[in-house]
């Protein structure tokens, strides 16, 4: 058994798992196991592993070779997983090494900043539900929202932001959901490191697993998918770096490499050099020789550039000389030469180089360049005729990251959510309809779509009042239809136009004085002639603010 009875050792608790965290442990997104179950082809993922395997076929009792073939990737999970990649665990500590350099640094604080963006209630999104449901579980998603921001610690700190800017440089970032004793709610999370966890199927079940520390003794454990949340900021079926920092990489090795050449050449003839040619007389060829290694060993020099922290050590010497003396032996002189040497080079003043390598880190980034301005050229435009294409296609690229980093608290607030109301654990539109609205700071994509949807009304309006007809009464009517343009120029979507027409239906039946649990019913799809609207006081309707006069 997986899950809460699997943990080894003087910490096993013995507390056998529910069957509903069983359930909601099915595969995939749509966590709908059918699917692994009934297929037959290779997909792509097993075929690039070059091994299939049927996970319900007659090697069930192996669950780890049955994931080692990827077949869920292929099918509902579509994550990039840590442990699959053998040089993950190099490539991070080189990814963190990178994320601490200054330009990069300064990279990542602007997209976290952008993506996570705290109210004064330091929220930094709340729990939203797109579609319909119940105005009783639409507000209760709301309190089991506010209760998981609370368990993550996030009310009162910023480590919304931390886990954010740490998932941009790792690529992943897993936590265990903790529940009571009796599970039946989610009483915390703690962090754990990706690379330690390993998916796999139970073949009892046909549930997805994760087993954390595979064979390494006492401290492997293995947990139902309900248990754990893995993000991964690649996929695995897709070309894709498997961080953020990773783009970053060419272009800033680039930039430095200018940067460091330009410093060491400035370094190297930053001293007065002195050439002293002395003369050797009848000293023999080999006697010279002699002479010459002598003067070569004494002034040679090895300069190094410590990149981590800009240091320059000459001859292992944290200092440069400021002056230096070269003394070298002439066969044939009769008198000694002295003389200055060096002085040539490029322009160190001329930085168009380095700006052309600053600018395709800039360009790696997604930031827009007016962003890095700093002559004042960072305001806002309230007006969307002033924004730049560039601002839009980072709203967009920040909302990709986001979709993806929202997981860390869609996944429990769905689980909560089926938990306690069992009923949902089959309907395919709540998990599809929950997520996050997260504050926003960039106004830029706002403010076009308020000015797009202005231009649609008064279009929409025009249509209507200057084309019309005339009937036989030589009356005028208006000649397109309001709720057509609406639906066919308002920009509008589907859920949008049902929940003004729902809202609209709520307020008459408000207005014929139904109660509030008899319209959640007819709207639910009650018949609406079995309930009685409450009689007012009086037997008529009252204004409410003739008192008032």
């Amino acid at each position: 058994m997986a899950g809460f009875t699997d943990r080894r050792g003087p910490l096993s608790t013995g507390n056998p798992v529910r069957k509903i965290l069983k359930d909601l442990s099915n595969l995939g997104m749509a966590y709908d196991d059918m699917i692994i179950r009934n297929s037959r082809a290779v997909g792509f993922t097993e075929n690039q592993m070059g091994y299939t395997f049927n996970p319900m076929g007659s090697d069930a009792d192996d669950m780890y070779s049955a994931f080692a073939a990827l077949s869920l990737t292929d099918t509902t999970m579509k994550k990039n997983i840590s442990i699959f990649d053998r040089d993950y665990e190099r490539k991070r500590d080189q990814l963190r090494e990178y994320a601490v350099q200054d330009e990069i640094e300064d990279i990542l604080d602007v997209i976290t900043d952008e993506a996570i963006v705290f109210d004064e209630s330091n929220f930094m999104a709340y729990g939203d539900f797109h579609g319909h449901i119940a105005s009783s579980i639409e507000d209760e998603i709301g309190d089991v929202y506010n209760n998981l921001y609370n368990y993550f610690g996030f009310n009162d700190s910023v480590q919304p932001w931390n886990y954010f800017r740490k998932w941009l440089v790792d690529g992943f970032l897993a936590f265990e959901i903790v529940y009571n004793d009796k599970q039946t709610e989610i009483i915390g999370f703690k962090e754990l490191d990706p690379i330690s966890l390993m998916p796999g199927i139970d073949t009892d079940t046909g549930k997805k697993q994760w087993v954390q520390y595979q064979g390494q003794g006492a401290k492997e454990r293995k947990l139902w998918d309900s248990q754990i949340i893995y993000l991964s900021y690649s996929s695995i079926n897709s070309p894709m770096r498997i961080s953020y920092v990773e783009r970053l990489i060419r272009s800033f090795n680039l930039l430095r490499i200018m940067e460091t050449t330009r410093i060491i050449w400035a370094v190297s003839n930053a001293s007065f050099k002195t050439q002293f040619i002395i003369p050797v007389g009848g000293k023999s060829k080999t006697r010279a020789k002699q002479s010459l290694a002598q003067l070569m060993n004494s002034y040679r020099e090895v300069v190094d550039f410590n990149q981590e922290s800009g240091e320059i050590v000459t001859n292992g010497k944290p200092m440069m000389p400021f002056n230096k003396e070269y003394w070298l032996p002439s066969k044939d002189g009769e008198s000694p030469e002295i003389s200055t040497i060096g002085g040539d080079g490029p322009d160190l003043g001329d930085t168009e180089s380095l700006k052309y390598f600053a600018d395709r880190l800039k360009m790696a980034s997604k930031i827009p360049f007016s962003r890095f301005d700093k002559e004042g050229g960072n305001t806002y435009d309230m007006d969307a005729s002033g924004m730049l294409r560039d601002e839009i296609k980072f709203s967009k690229f920040i909302d990709r990251l986001r979709s993806i980093f929202q997981e860390i608290l869609v996944k429990p607030m769905y689980l909560q959510m089926c938990i306690n109301h069992p009923e949902l654990t089959n309907d395919v539109s709540f998990k599809s309809g929950l997520g996050l609205n997260f504050v926003k700071d960039n106004v830029f994509e706002e403010m076009k779509e308020m000015e797009l949807q202005t231009k649609r009304v008064d279009f929409i309006g025009n249509l209507k009042t200057q084309l019309s007809t005339m009937t036989a009464e030589m009356e005028e009517i208006p000649y397109f239809d309001l709720g057509f343009l609406v639906k066919r120029y308002g920009g509008f979507t589907r859920e949008d136009l049902k929940a003004n027409a729902r809202a609209k239906e709520r307020a008459d039946l408000e207005k014929e004085g139904f109660a509030e649990g008899d319209i959640e019913k007819i709207l639910l799809g009650a018949d609406k002639a079995d309930f009685k609207p409450e009689e007012k006081a009086g037997g008529v309707d009252e204004d409410p603010l003739a008192d008032l006069g």
